[in-house]
C-alpha cells in the first residue's frame, strides 16, 4: 500500500494538471487516465517483445505507435488538463492501434477485435458519455465492415495459433482482465474516498454550524449590551442639553442681571471680565446643542423617504439668507437628484458644508459656492468648491474629527462638530467624504451616496 500511495504521490506531481486538482472526482479521474496510459505502454511492449519471438516473420501489429505516441499524450494532457480531450485522443490511438492489429491478425477471429472494447470503456470513464457512445458505435460499425467484407482468414488464423502459442494469449487477455479489473477496483477506492471526504466535510459543516449558532447567540448578547450603553448614552446626551443647559443659563441670566443693576459702577476689566463669563456660557450651550444632535444622528427613529435635494438647498439658502446677504455669497447648482435620505439630515449636511465655506471666506472676497452632482458606476457623486482660505493638505482628514479645529477660536468661531457631523450623516448613507485643496485656492469638499441603497 505504501508502494501505490508513492507512486500515485509521483503521478500526481509529474502528469497532473492543476486545473484538474480542484474537484475530487475528475482528480481521480486524472490519476487513472495517466495510470491507463503507462498499462497500455507497457502491455504493447510485452506483445511486441511476444510477437518477435514467436512470430517473427508475420507483421506485428503497429504497437510501437502506442509507445511512441503515449507519451506526447501524456504530455498534452499535463498540459492542457482536459479529460474530454485526453480521453478521446487516447481513444482514438487505441481504437486505430487496434483496428489495424485486427484487419492483419484475423478479422473478426482476431483476439484484438475484443481488446477494442476498452475505447468506449475510456471515453464513458474520462470525457462523457456522448464520447463513450459515439466510440460504441464507431467499433460496432467496424465490427460490421469486417462482416460485410469479410475481411478476416479462418485458416491463416488457426495457423497464427499454433505458431504463437499459448504466451501470445496469456498476454493478450491478461492485459484486458488487469485494466478491467484495475479500472473498477479504483474507481471503488475513489468512490469510498470520495464517501469519506463527503463525510468529513459534512462533519466539517457541522461543526461550523455549531460554532456560527454560538457566534449568533454571542453577537446577539453583544447586541443586547450595546442597547444598553447606546440608552445610557442617550440619557447623558439628554442630560447634557437639558440639566447641564440650565445651570449654564442661570449663570448667564444672573451675570446679565448684575451687569444691568451695576451699569455705570463698574470699571472696564469687570465689565470686559463678565463679557467673557457671559460669551463662555453661550459657546457652552451652543456645543452641547451640536453634540446633542450630533449624538442622535442615525437614530433607529430616523423617518427616511424620497428627499428631493434641490428642495433641501433651497430650504438650507432660506436659513441662510441672512449670512448670505451679509456676505454676498452666492451659490451655483446643477440638477440635483432625489435620494432615500432623512431630509433634516441632508439639511444638516448641506447647510454645514454651505456655512463653512462662507465662514472660511477670503478678506475682500465674495465667497462663491459651486455644487455638482454626477450620477457614476452606480452611485452619487457630490462636489462642493468654494473660493475660501482652504484647507491645508496634512489636515484633510483631521477635520472631520469630533472637536478637531485646524484654527484658534479667536480667528473664527465654531465648536468644532460641524464637519464630523457631516461626516457621520454620510456613513449612515453608505458613502465616503474626503476634501481636497482647491488648485489656486478655496476647498472642494467631495462625498458619495450609493444609487441603490436601503434606507
Amino acid at each position: 500500500m505504501a508502494s501505490l500511495n508513492r507512486i500515485g504521490a509521483f503521478i500526481d506531481k509529474w502528469f497532473i494538471s492543476e486545473k484538474v486538482k480542484t474537484s475530487i472526482l475528475d482528480h481521480w479521474k486524472a490519476k487513472l487516465l495517466v495510470t491507463v496510459h503507462f498499462l497500455i505502454v507497457i502491455i504493447a511492449l510485452g506483445l511486441l517483445a511476444v510477437h518477435h519471438y514467436a512470430l517473427p516473420t508475420e507483421n506485428n501489429p503497429p504497437l510501437e505507435y502506442a509507445i511512441y505516441l503515449l507519451p506526447p499524450a501524456i504530455y498534452i494532457f499535463k498540459k492542457w488538463g482536459s479529460l474530454v480531450l485526453s480521453g478521446n485522443l487516447l481513444c482514438a490511438l487505441t481504437f486505430y492501434v487496434l483496428a489495424v492489429s485486427v484487419v492483419d491478425t484475423g478479422g473478426l477471429f482476431s483476439d484484438n477485435l475484443l481488446w477494442m472494447v476498452i475505447v468506449p470503456l475510456i471515453a464513458l470513464l474520462f470525457a462523457n458519455r456522448t464520447s463513450g457512445l459515439s466510440w460504441l458505435l464507431a467499433i460496432s460499425l467496424f465490427a460490421g465492415y469486417l462482416f460485410l467484407t469479410g475481411n478476416y482468414s479462418p485458416q491463416i488464423f488457426h495457423e497464427q495459433i499454433a505458431k504463437a502459442g499459448e504466451a501470445y494469449y496469456l498476454v493478450s487477455y491478461t492485459g484486458i482482465f488487469v485494466i478491467t479489473v484495475f479500472i473498477v477496483m479504483f474507481f471503488a477506492t475513489g468512490q469510498s474516498m470520495i464517501i469519506k471526504a463527503l463525510d468529513d466535510k459534512q462533519k466539517e459543516l457541522v461543526v461550523q454550524k455549531a460554532e456560527l449558532a454560538q457566534q449568533a447567540e454571542s453577537l446577539r448578547v453583544a447586541q443586547k449590551k450595546l442597547e444598553a450603553i447606546n440608552f445610557e448614552l442617550e440619557q447623558f446626551a439628554y442630560a447634557a442639553s437639558h440639566d447641564l443647559k440650565e445651570p449654564l443659563r442661570m449663570i448667564k441670566m444672573y451675570t446679565q442681571f448684575i451687569q444691568k443693576r451695576l451699569i455705570g459702577r463698574l470699571d472696564d476689566s469687570t465689565t470686559e471680565y463678565m463679557g467673557f463669563v457671559t460669551d463662555g456660557v453661550s459657546r457652552m450651550e451652543k456645543l452641547l446643542t451640536d453634540l446633542l444632535e450630533y449624538s442622535r444622528l442615525g437614530k433607529g427613529n430616523r423617518k427616511v423617504a424620497d428627499t428631493n435635494l434641490n428642495e433641501v438647498l433651497l430650504i438650507v439658502i432660506n436659513n441662510m439668507t441672512a449670512s448670505m446677504k451679509e456676505t454676498e455669497a452666492e451659490v451655483l447648482c446643477n440638477e440635483l437628484p432625489v435620494i432615500k435620505a432623512t431630509s433634516t439630515e441632508m439639511v444638516q449636511l448641506f447647510q454645514n458644508l454651505i456655512s463653512n465655506s462662507i465662514k472660511f471666506r477670503q478678506n475682500d472676497v465674495e465667497p462663491v459656492i459651486e455644487i455638482k452632482h454626477v450620477l457614476e458606476d452606480g452611485e452619487h457623486r457630490f462636489h462642493f468648491s468654494d473660493n475660501g482660505i482652504g484647507i491645508p493638505k496634512e489636515a484633510s482628514e483631521k477635520v472631520f474629527k469630533i472637536f478637531e479645529r485646524i484654527h484658534g477660536r479667536s480667528e473664527y468661531e465654531g465648536t468644532g462638530i460641524g464637519l464630523a457631523t457631516c461626516k457621520k450623516i454620510i456613513d449612515n448613507l453608505g458613502g465616503e467624504i474626503w476634501v481636497e485643496p482647491g488648485e489656486v485656492k478655496g476647498t472642494t469638499f467631495h462625498f458619495t451616496i450609493p444609487e441603490e441603497r436601503v434606507g
